[in-house]
């Protein structure tokens, strides 16, 4: 079960569903219709220009910018991106890079984004090729990723495994820290909603498996940050070792964030294909409301809640999406669940007390939004908390803060207030003076 909030912390928004690839794993690929337009109609603007405002009003904290490939419509969209980096809001986005040129960095720069995410589906220039559909496709990613880092952008390379390129996983992730990229990352194909048949494409568990081992030999190898961008069953991980680096993350979908379509449709995450609402006509928020399906574990497969030990704090059961695809409803099992309880324990890095005669105060970046059970402080996708208004008040002064001023304001011991200074250092929602 999870707390509403008044809206996502966190938002990928769809500038287009135009590409310059047309991935064989990306719903893209299989639509039936005519391929997208680069160029956006005035129809497209204003949805555009409605998504802008509904992220502003409902005081997104993070956005992420994706399609089909945005670097092709950035220029289009600059007012309305202009608008969000202007109110605070951070940026971060999703590219091929294909389009990527030192005139387009320059435009990212100005919104404030630092961190790339790019894909690259094999260091084997014809495979990878043959995967996105066109030719030329290695040579420009590479070229493109080599003009970010050049530019002092963060790059991380994710590259998407499937049975067409399992095998060439350890030079891709070799290939992505030779060209300077900070981090490199492995994720499993999933089957797209609007397509039929995706035979030849899957994982097997065994392979999932192996991946998480490969993504491990390239980090000890290259020193290079590894990780999988999704949430896997705990059930999944053959052993403490590969549960303790991939096997934290958690579904964010409706929880702390969705996904706002090219459309303006708005859904639970990227791979959902069911929509609550669109900005132009429901709004941001009655589409948010609309998902309380996601948050109170009504969707959680029942063998999970009744073999899983580790249900709910440690795993939700899956991908409801994957669930979706395979067994058409989003209350069924993960195809990667064994449906029993995990072998591996989840490990939980323990907290690091800070000295209790410490003094801190309020990191200067940190952003709140008011919700019914006091404030989110938001420094990052990855670093926010929830406080109530008496933390709230004592920190956002900007004044210096103690032990004793917390655990006066709450009438609690100085261990428990220098666990709560603990909690907000580790977040960097303060920092010590």
């Amino acid at each position: 079960m999870y707390t509403r909030l008044s809206a996502p912390l966190d938002v990928q928004w769809e500038l287009t569903p135009w590409c310059t690839y047309n991935c064989v794993h990306c719903y893209n690929y299989w639509r039936r219709d005519e391929r997208p337009m680069r160029v956006l109609t005035e129809d497209q603007l204003v949805v555009r220009r409605k998504t802008a405002k509904e992220l502003l009003e409902n005081k997104v904290f993070h956005v992420t910018l994706t399609g089909g490939e945005p670097l092709g419509v950035i220029e289009q969209v600059m007012p309305e991106l202009r608008q969000l980096a202007s109110a605070g809001i951070q940026m971060s986005i999703n590219t091929n890079l294909a389009l990527m040129t030192t005139e387009m960095g320059k435009l990212l720069k100005e919104l404030g984004i630092r961190s790339i995410l790019t894909s690259l589906m094999s260091a084997d220039e014809i495979l990878n090729d043959e995967i996105a559909q066109q030719r030329g496709a290695f040579r420009r990613t590479i070229e493109g990723i080599k003009v970010a880092v050049s530019m002092g952008l963060r790059v991380s390379v994710n590259m998407v495994v499937s049975q067409k390129n399992f095998d060439t996983i350890y030079d891709t992730g070799k290939l992505a820290y030779s060209l300077g990229a900070k981090a490199f990352c492995a994720t499993k194909v999933s089957k797209p909603s609007n397509c039929e048949d995706f035979t030849g494409f899957p994982l097997s568990r065994e392979q999932l498996g192996s991946m998480f081992h490969e993504l491990i030999r390239i980090r000890k190898a290259f020193g290079i940050e590894v990780a999988s961008l999704e949430h896997y069953p705990a059930c999944v991980f053959p052993n403490t070792e590969t549960r303790t680096m991939f096997g934290n993350r958690n579904c964010s979908a409706a929880k702390t964030s969705c996904t706002i379509g090219f459309d303006g449709n708005i859904r639970p995450c990227s791979h959902a294909p069911m929509s609550y609402g669109n900005v132009a006509e429901q709004g941001l928020s009655v589409a948010w409301i609309g998902m309380d399906a996601w948050r109170d574990d009504s969707l959680v497969p029942s063998v999970c809640k009744l073999t899983c030990g580790e249900y709910p704090g440690k795993c939700g059961g899956g991908c409801r999406i994957e669930s979706l695809n395979v067994h058409q409803g989003v209350g069924g099992s993960d195809p990667y669940s064994l449906e029993a309880a995990p072998a591996a324990k989840r490990a939980v890095a323990k907290l690091k007390l800070l000295d209790p005669a410490v003094i801190v105060q309020l990191q200067p970046k940190v952003r709140f939004r008011k919700e019914n059970f006091g404030f989110i402080a938001y420094r990052s996708s990855t670093n926010w908390v929830a406080m109530d208004s008496t933390l709230y008040g004592i920190v956002v002064p900007s004044k210096p803060v103690s032990v004793t001023d917390v655990a006066t304001a709450y009438q609690s011991s100085e261990d428990d207030a220098l666990e709560t200074l603990s909690i907000l250092s580790a977040k960097g929602i303060v920092q010590i003076i």
